[in-house]
């Protein structure tokens, strides 16, 4: 508490001081600075010689310990990909009457650009066949553009499902 109280007069004193000298008119001939930081006291460190105790600290687990803990909760995240099979899409599935040729967001909404027999153009949420356009047939409404996954999601009636069309399709 004492050391705390010799410190605040010195900062005060030490800053009093040029005032004081500014108020004589004369610069003051010796300059004072004061240390904004107490040094540290060798007591205060443990020393090199003496054990450190570590009762109170949980110690890091080993290397060993953690493989151990996560062989099967957890998968390498650096390990190769599995191979996917892929093959023939199953036959009951329709397929998409157009050819996906880009998918991009313009003025806030998706569009995906198709071919198809009717010709090629743009395509976007809510389009539906015979009524707002041609691309597609009677009664194919657009249900999504899925830009980030380049797919163009369309349904054929309410009782069938989705046909998804992408690229090469």
């Amino acid at each position: 508490m004492a050391l705390k109280t010799v410190r605040r007069r010195l900062l005060l004193f030490g800053g009093l001081l040029p005032m004081l000298a500014a108020c004589q008119g004369e610069p003051p001939a010796v300059k004072i600075t004061t240390r904004q930081e107490l040094p540290v006291v060798a007591r205060s460190l443990p020393r090199p010689d003496q054990p450190v105790d570590l009762s109170g600290l949980t110690r890091l687990p080993t290397p060993d310990a953690l493989r151990q803990r996560h062989t099967a909760s957890r998968p390498d995240p650096f390990a190769a990909l599995p191979a996917v099979e892929t093959g023939p899409p199953p036959a009951d599935l329709p397929t998409c009457p157009l050819g996906l040729t880009g998918v991009a967001v313009l003025n806030g909404r998706p569009q995906a650009f198709v071919e198809g027999e009717m010709g090629a153009g743009s395509l976007q949420p809510g389009d539906v066949g015979g009524a707002s356009t041609d691309l597609l047939a009677d009664g194919v409404q657009v249900v999504a553009v899925d830009v980030p996954g380049r797919q163009l999601i369309l349904r054929r009636s309410q009782s069938q499902g989705l046909v998804t069309c992408g690229f090469g399709s």
